[in-house]
């Protein structure tokens, strides 16, 4: 999609332009008369305005080679001599915006909104000054001191940014309206030639925010305007998909690939809506129209990650997890950031895990973490692993732990931490182990009803002796294991162990009988 406005950080150049006003000083001492209205009061005695002007040239020629530390000084020692210069405090906000003190920069911004509080220029230079800042609710305030000032032709340019820049801050700050209000002034105005960018700006807002009736209206009208611009399409889609009316968002995404046919998104958007409607051909067509166009570029050595992690996404649904390791492999190629470059290594964890290449799966996670020593999920999977094969057990509890100092109500990395006291208890032979685990499992249960943690509470109490409280476990892991396809392997499991717990339980029985009547026995024989 296209930008059609300057985003915030081009703010600087409509600083500059403003701060930049005027100066016209010291070219040479005969320009002096022409200079020396740049004194605010005009009753000072002729030697204070002399010297006033000294370190005003002064301080420009600093400002003219760059010198901004300088100037900035020459200008103080000026405005000390004349508070009230308007041309001295333009200057002196030039260089100490220029030095990246903005504070200081607002200050004088500020004295000259208070000298010239109708001046259009001075209001807007203040409110981005505040934007820059991040003081976006003092922009705002400035944005509208500024948009009420009476105006020039020249400053027309400067309006629109204005409002434009107004109707952004609203909407971040949540309030929808006056952000649309905003950018309907420009179309008012006659600020813009084409109005469906406006409609456009205010649609994507509304979408951004998950206002999506909203969204679609604007986004309707854009399509109204200019049935050209094919972003519409795209974003009709996406507003009727959410809203769950498929067929016009089917209608709009064929009318969007109509132009752009090889548009992998909206392929992959369709197969989605099919998917939702239930028509199964449409959508296996319209995922392998994705993974073609996807395999073309990334064949062609695409640089976006989206398109390589979306190819192995689809060749994992397929089974085909050798495929997806390949693409993954092949993004190592191409320039990545260290977020993109850590989800790629644990990816191929995650993969190699499924291939049941273990050591490849520790060598991903170690990179995983290597690069963020902070991701959760990394750490979490990377002390689990260690407990399954029953090493570095003491690591794997500094993972896991580590791993719920982040989300200490995660079920799944409480379960972790229970099975791996579990294992310590089983290797350690110290049952104040299973103990602890059985306190971790207890707590994993109450967040997530996993039949895994069932089937380790289980295992716990069986440790324990507690066989009554292990044939619940296990049978409740028993009914949730049915619920989840290709478990036969995890049953067979389960039905083993109640089996083996139930003829433990049948043979304490038969050694009870036994015991009682030996007992009876040896009463009935004694005199």
């Amino acid at each position: 999609m296209r930008c059609f406005f300057p985003n915030p950080g081009s703010v600087v150049l409509g600083i500059i332009a403003f701060l930049c006003i005027g100066l016209l000083g010291c070219h040479s001492i005969t320009a002096r008369q022409e200079a020396q209205p740049l004194a605010g009061n005009k009753n000072q005695p002729l030697d204070v305005q002399e010297k006033t002007y000294s370190y005003f040239c002064t301080g420009y020629f600093y400002m003219l080679e760059k010198n901004w530390e300088d100037a900035a000084r020459y200008f103080e020692k000026a405005l000390q001599l004349d508070n009230s210069s308007e041309k001295i405090l333009r200057h002196l906000a030039t260089c100490y915006f220029q030095l990246g003190k903005n504070e200081k920069a607002v200050n004088f911004i500020k004295k000259l909104a208070e000298m010239k509080p109708h001046e259009f220029n001075v209001h807007y230079t203040l409110a981005t000054l505040y934007e820059i800042g991040g003081k976006y609710q003092d922009a705002i305030v400035e944005y509208e001191n500024a948009r009420r000032c009476k105006i020039t032709k020249l400053d027309h340019v400067f309006l629109a940014d204005t409002l434009y820049r107004l109707a952004n801050l609203y909407m971040q700050e949540g309030m929808m309206e006056k952000g649309a209000e905003c950018y309907k002034s420009m179309l008012d105005m006659k600020l813009v030639n084409e109005p469906a960018k406006i409609y456009y700006e205010i649609g994507r807002r509304y979408f951004e925010k998950n206002d999506i009736k909203n969204a679609l209206e604007y986004f309707l009208l854009v399509k109204k305007a200019d049935p050209n611009l094919n972003f519409a399409n795209f974003y009709l889609t996406l507003c009727y998909d959410a809203l769950n009316d498929y067929s016009h968002a089917i209608n709009e995404g064929k009318a969007f690939l109509e132009k752009e046919p090889n548009n992998w998104i909206m392929h992959f958007a369709l197969s989605d809506i099919y998917r939702k409607i239930h028509d199964e051909s449409k959508r296996n067509e319209e995922i392998e129209k994705t993974q073609e166009i996807l395999r073309k570029n990334v064949d062609a050595g695409s640089k976006n990650p989206k398109e390589y992690f979306l190819l192995s996404q689809i060749y994992r649904s397929q089974h085909r997890i050798g495929k997806a390791i390949a693409v993954i492999e092949n993004m190592k190629l191409i320039p990545l950031d260290k977020e993109t470059s850590r989800d790629v290594h644990f990816l191929l964890a995650n993969l190699y895990y499924e291939s049941q290449e273990f050591d490849r799966v520790e060598e991903e996670l170690y990179m995983t973490v290597k690069l963020d020593p902070d991701f959760h999920e990394a750490n979490n999977f990377l002390g689990y692993l260690f407990v399954e094969n029953n090493k570095n057990l003491d690591e794997a509890i500094r993972l896991i732990s580590k791993a719920l100092k982040a989300q200490p109500k995660n079920g799944a990395y409480l379960d972790s931490l229970g099975w791996a006291y579990y294992k310590k208890a089983q290797k350690e032979r110290k049952d104040n182990y299973l103990v602890m685990a059985l306190e971790k499992l207890r707590e994993a249960v109450q967040f997530a009803e996993e039949p895994d943690i069932y089937e380790h509470m289980g295992d716990v109490y069986y440790s324990l002796g507690y066989w009554d409280e292990a044939i619940k476990a296990f049978e409740e892991a028993k009914v949730l294991y049915k619920e989840i396809f290709n478990h036969g392997t995890k049953l067979k499991n389960i039905t083993a162990k109640l089996e083996k717990i139930g003829r433990l339980i049948s043979l304490e029985e038969t050694i009870l009988k036994v015991t009682v009547n030996h007992r009876e026995v040896e009463n009935s024989n004694q005199p």
